[in-house]
C-alpha cells in the first residue's frame, strides 16, 4: 500500500509540474518532438534503404551468362549440368534466343525499341542464381572463362556497382549512427533543463519534504516521471506526424523515381512506434534524472 501511495503521489505531482510549468514544458515537448521527428526519418530513410539495397540484392544475385551463337547445345547443357552441381548456384536456367526475344517483347519497358527490332539480335542465356552475394564474383569469373560464353558480352555482372552499394550502406550506417547519437544528446540536455527549472519552482516544497524526512526517491521520483511523461508525449506526437506522412512520400518517390525498389512498408510502423515511444520515455527519464541530480541533494 505504501508503494502504490507513493507512486500516486509522484504521479499527481508530475503531473501538477507540467501543468504549472506549461510553458516550458510545451517549449520542451515541441523541440523533444522536432528531434523525435529528426530520429524516426532517420529510421525511416535507412530502412527504406535497407529494402532498395536488398532489392538490388536480389537483383545482383540473378546473373545472365549470354550464349555465343556458334555454341552447341550439348555444351551450353554441360556447363548447365556443372553450375547445378556448384555449391554455391541455387538454381539455373536455360533461355534460347527465341524466348529471351519472346520475354523482351512482353516487358512494357521496352514497347517502342520491340517495334524497331529486325530478326532476334538477342542472346541465349543461362540465368543463374547464386546463393550468396559473396559468390556472385566468383561464379561470373567461373561463366567468363566457359569457351560458349559470348565474348562481347559475357554477362551482365556488375562488380564495381555492387561494391560501391556495399561502401554506401556502410557509410549511411555510420552517418545514421552519427546523428542518432547527435540527437539524443541534445534531448537529454532540453529535458535536463526542462526539470531544472521544474526543480527551481518547486524549491520551497523541496526543503520542506527534506526537514520532515523525504527519502531521495521520494523527492526525485515525481521529477523523473514528469521527464518520461515529456518525453512520451513528444514521441506520440512525432509518430502521429510520422504515420502520417510516410505513405504519400513513398507513394510520390515510387511514382517519380520508378527505377528504386521502394514501397511501403506497413509492418515497420509497429517498430518504429517502439523505438520512439521507448527512446522518448529513456531520454526523459535520463534527462530529468541528469537535471534533479545536480539540484537535489539530500
Amino acid at each position: 500500500m505504501t508503494i502504490l501511495r507513493n507512486l500516486r503521489f509522484a504521479l499527481n505531482s508530475a503531473w501538477q509540474s507540467f501543468w504549472r510549468n506549461l510553458a516550458v514544458s510545451l517549449a520542451a515537448v515541441v523541440s523533444i518532438t522536432l528531434i523525435l521527428i529528426l530520429a524516426g526519418v532517420n529510421l525511416l530513410v535507412g530502412h527504406a534503404f535497407s529494402q532498395v539495397l536488398d532489392g538490388f540484392r536480389e537483383k545482383v544475385s540473378e546473373m545472365s551468362i549470354n550464349v555465343a551463337d556458334d555454341t552447341p547445345l550439348t555444351s551450353v547443357y554441360a556447363f548447365q549440368q556443372q553450375l547445378q552441381g556448384d555449391p554455391r548456384v541455387a538454381t539455373v536456367r536455360f533461355v534460347t534466343k527465341e524466348e529471351a526475344l519472346a520475354e523482351f517483347v512482353r516487358d512494357p519497358n521496352n514497347a517502342v525499341l520491340s517495334q524497331q527490332i529486325q530478326g532476334n539480335p538477342l542472346d541465349a542465356k543461362l540465368e543463374v542464381r547464386v546463393r550468396s552475394l559473396s559468390d556472385v564474383a566468383a561464379v561470373d569469373s567461373m561463366a567468363r572463362q566457359w569457351p560458349g560464353v559470348d565474348p562481347t558480352d559475357p554477362t551482365n555482372y556488375q562488380g564495381e556497382f555492387v561494391t560501391r552499394m556495399l561502401q554506401l550502406s556502410q557509410w549511411l550506417g555510420f552517418a545514421g549512427i552519427g546523428l542518432m547519437t547527435i540527437l539524443v544528446i541534445v534531448s537529454i540536455v532540453i529535458v535536463m533543463n526542462t526539470i531544472r527549472t521544474a526543480v527551481y519552482h518547486r524549491r520551497k516544497e523541496i526543503e520542506v519534504m527534506k526537514l520532515v524526512g523525504a527519502t531521495e526517491w521520494f523527492v526525485r521520483g515525481p521529477f523523473v516521471l514528469e521527464g518520461i511523461m515529456t518525453g512520451v508525449i513528444a514521441a506520440a506526437i512525432a509518430l502521429s506526424l510520422l504515420v502520417i506522412a510516410y505513405p504519400p512520400v513513398v507513394s510520390r518517390f515510387s511514382a517519380d523515381i520508378t527505377f528504386i525498389p521502394l514501397t511501403y512498408d506497413p509492418t515497420f510502423i509497429s517498430s518504429l512506434a517502439r523505438d520512439l515511444l521507448v527512446g522518448g520515455a529513456l531520454l526523459g527519464a535520463l534527462g530529468s534524472y541528469i537535471g534533479v541530480r545536480r539540484f537535489v541533494r539530500l
